[in-house]
């Protein structure tokens, strides 16, 4: 399987051109994809006929369909292991209203992070969110391993969109994607509590896929949010070793209006190797451990890196068909904070083409504790900024929140003895 990137043409005239004396093939629905201004034909490629597509003066590229999968370590945090001191969600969370914002007492840790500028590293519960707003019309599209739609923490709002893994059976039979969608838009774990929340389903029960997989999840799902016609968010939770293809699809995406937000990868290495996280026009995410509010260990890092979300025992829906939770630490936790966030912003009325400057503005800077840059050169081009929803800021740093520092004197100057011990999702 190869894709292949045509210039001047639409696949579906290239195909009939080309591709299909060529191959002595015919043309079928899912032959071509087509985002934005990205063209590519998905077919089976002889080796002795490549050189002949090389030679095309329409082709462009010529990719492998190689696998994309859920980041190594992808495991579940270790029970029992300061659980209790890390949530405090045993009993039901409770919403009450304080004028124009709603605070959810009882709320899991990651939230609680997202809604202060200084750190919750000295405290262990029970914790508040406080949200002004929930997404509420905006559609968020988790590109995973499927979702446990029926959960009834998703209030019905989670449906059924498409599948590109073998057989296409709705559901979610490994548990990330449905912990992934939790964190971006659940009742009581997600960031965007009213946001609608279609599944694309592109990895399969082991957690692995395709790259045309993924790039027809994309197509599939940018073309859902112009037809309904919605302002829309998509997560990629998911990576592979740097791929142009993948990139181009994910760039082509956002230009065309669908903001991606992607997980930055759990190989504590420079995320320029990964991809999409290298993407130019995505919004990468990595990974703060919020209990010394330092880099995750296991985080990737690096000049692509936009903004870092709590990624360590981050508590959210499973798959389980009894309901109930799971907590994993990851990048892959991290990426639907933000996804979260932007599905708030885009209800708010900020335009895609500003959601990046709008979630950097609102971040804090120099949040992650200076040790953290001073003890590891890796860091030195790493941007020092982590996500904020607003609600709570001064009236002096509601005009500039991006200058917005937390106090240095309240903030750990080591990490915490049980720091990131721990693989990521």
């Amino acid at each position: 399987m190869f894709d292949v990137n045509t210039k001047d043409k639409s696949p579906d005239d290239f195909f009939a051109e080309s591709i299909a004396s060529l191959l002595n093939i015919e043309k079928k629905e899912d032959n071509t994809v087509e985002i934005g201004k990205f063209k590519a034909i998905i077919t089976d490629i002889q080796d002795d006929l490549l050189s002949q597509l090389i030679d095309n003066p329409s082709v462009i590229n010529i990719f492998p369909d190689v696998d994309v999968k859920l980041f190594d370590n992808d495991h579940q945090y270790p029970k029992g292991v300061i659980r209790k001191s890390l949530e405090s969600t045993d009993s039901f969370s409770k919403f009450v209203k304080r004028d124009d914002i709603t605070v959810q007492q009882n709320a899991p840790r990651h939230l609680s992070r997202l809604s202060k500028r200084e750190g919750i590293w000295d405290q262990s519960g029970p914790y508040e969110d406080q949200y002004d707003s929930t997404g509420e019309g905006v559609t968020a599209y988790v590109l995973d391993t499927g979702i446990a739609t029926t959960n009834r923490d998703f209030e019905g709002r989670a449906k059924f969109g498409v599948s590109y893994v073998l057989f296409g059976i709705p559901g979610d039979f490994n548990g990330h994607g449905t912990h992934v969608a939790g964190i971006i838009g659940s009742k009581t774990y997600g960031v965007a509590k009213k946001v609608d929340i279609v599944d694309v389903k592109i990895l399969g029960a082991l957690g692995s896929g395709s790259l045309s997989s993924i790039i027809r999840g994309i197509e599939w799902a940018n073309n859902d949010r112009k037809k309904k016609n919605v302002k829309a968010v998509a997560n990629l939770s998911l990576g592979s070793s740097f791929n142009n293809a993948l990139n181009q699809a994910v760039d082509a995406a956002v230009d065309d209006g669908l903001v991606i937000v992607v997980a930055a990868g759990n190989e504590n290495q420079n995320v320029s190797g990964t991809s999409p996280a290298s993407s130019s026009k995505a919004i990468t995410v990595g990974a703060l451990d919020d209990r010394s509010d330092t880099i995750a260990l296991f985080s990737n890092w690096g000049p692509s890196v936009d903004i870092f979300a709590p990624g360590v025992a981050v508590t959210s829906l499973s798959n389980s068909i009894f309901g109930g939770t799971n907590t994993f630490s990851g990048t892959s936790q991290a990426s639907p904070v933000v996804a979260g966030l932007v599905a708030i912003l885009l209800g708010k009325g900020i335009e895609v083409a500003d959601i990046k400057n709008e979630l950097i503005r609102l971040s804090t800077k120099n949040a992650i504790s200076a040790p953290t840059f001073e003890n590891n050169d890796d860091y030195s081009d790493t941007v020092n900024r982590v996500a904020y929803n607003g609600v709570v800021d001064s009236p002096d740093t509601i005009e500039n929140p991006s200058t917005a520092e937390p106090d240095e004197s309240l903030r750990p100057r080591t990490g915490w003895p049980f720091q990131s011990s721990f693989n990521g999702a």
